[in-house]
């Protein structure tokens, strides 16, 4: 096949691309060229490089060719898919959208285990805490609805996958390693509220994977997947999982999460700290991408210890928060010992 892929040098696009390119089809990558190209010298590999944003751009990559699938990592807002669908209707076989879960996390009226069909339920008032992020789930839902109006009016050929915590080697976001890193250190860890409330991660090969296997897929033309893990984790039981790997005790402390919100280590410029979720319940139904793609997922002790070995052996440098690991200390000590358990 003749794949266009915009991105394709991310953190899920790029693990898609190599499988592309390893069974043979010819591949286009249309990015800005920020983010270091590991294809360029692959034979039926081409790369574009400019904005999707400049419409012209993408006029220019459709009409110097035909292509069978568009994939599309880099799509954060409505602009760009009007675009999408003033410019390919018609001039491509198939349109594989990256979406995300965050389009049901901005509601608070969604009904575990989330199926596909809420995506509709009606946005929260503004939560600047929601871990999931209300401007990118704002944002992600009304590519969708742009997408979903092209599909019912025009018949364009959409599919979309909805991940959640994407987390693998090579994770841009170093959740895993904010734990791994405190872990190793064998100091108590902070953390915010009971620790109960249920998530689910994905590994990052099982979501390219699956993206990949859209391509034979025709069937799922007009539809949308959650892509989870089957394993749910509370904090707590992550924490203990991820302890066994590194042989580890973890010991935990916990604080209110009213307390927590006050601290000022509780933000960061750079990112997520104290991930995964510990703000309310998120668990995402398998059902319909195991019923139609026969969707599995990799175990987590698998992947997890690969990502341990890929962080302690590849990675340099601090977890987002660690800086002030001190504070996170004194603030265990101020709340005393009988708050931990091991």
């Amino acid at each position: 096949m003749n794949v266009l892929v915009i991105g394709g040098t991310g953190f899920i696009s790029q693990r898609l691309t190599a499988r592309l390119l390893e069974t043979g089809n010819r591949v286009t990558l249309l990015n800005r060229g920020v983010t270091p190209n590991p294809f360029r010298d692959q034979p039926h590999l081409s790369t574009i490089r400019g904005n999707r944003d400049d419409e012209q751009v993408l006029q220019q990559a459709i009409r110097d060719d035909i292509f069978d699938v568009v994939y599309d990592f880099v799509g954060y807002g409505p602009e760009q898919m009007e675009m999408v669908v003033r410019v390919l209707p018609g001039r491509v076989g198939r349109y594989i959208f990256c979406s995300t879960i965050s389009v049901y996390m901005i509601s608070d009226e969604v009904q575990c285990p989330i199926t596909e069909d809420q995506d509709q339920a009606p946005i929260m008032p503004n939560w600047d805490r929601n871990p999931f992020g209300m401007d990118y789930g704002i944002n992600k839902r009304r590519c969708e609805e742009v997408l979903w109006n092209a599909y019912h009016e025009q018949r364009f050929p959409v599919s979309m996958l909805r991940p959640t915590f994407v987390c693998g080697p090579g994770d841009p976001t170093r959740r895993d390693y904010f734990w791994i890193q405190r872990l190793l250190d064998r100091r108590p860890l902070l953390v915010p509220g009971s620790g109960d409330h249920a998530f689910q991660q994905v590994y990052v090969e099982d979501v390219a994977r699956t993206f990949y296997n859209l391509l034979d897929e025709k069937s799922s033309i007009g539809e949308a997947y959650n892509v989870a893990s089957e394993e749910i984790f509370s904090l707590n039981k992550y924490l203990k999982a991820l302890g066994e790997l590194l042989s580890v005790k973890p010991e935990i402390v916990h604080i209110s999460q009213k307390e927590f919100d006050r601290l000022d280590i509780s933000i960061h410029p750079k990112g997520d700290v104290f991930p995964f979720n510990t703000r309310r319940i998120a668990i995402f139904s398998l059902d319909k991408i195991t019923r139609d793609l026969n969707f599995k997922s990799t175990p987590f002790g698998d992947w997890m210890a690969e990502t341990i070995t890929w962080y302690l052996s590849k990675y340099n440098g601090d977890s987002i928060g660690y800086e002030h690991r001190g504070k996170e200390i004194e603030v265990i000590n101020k709340l005393g010992k009988e708050q931990a358990y091991a």
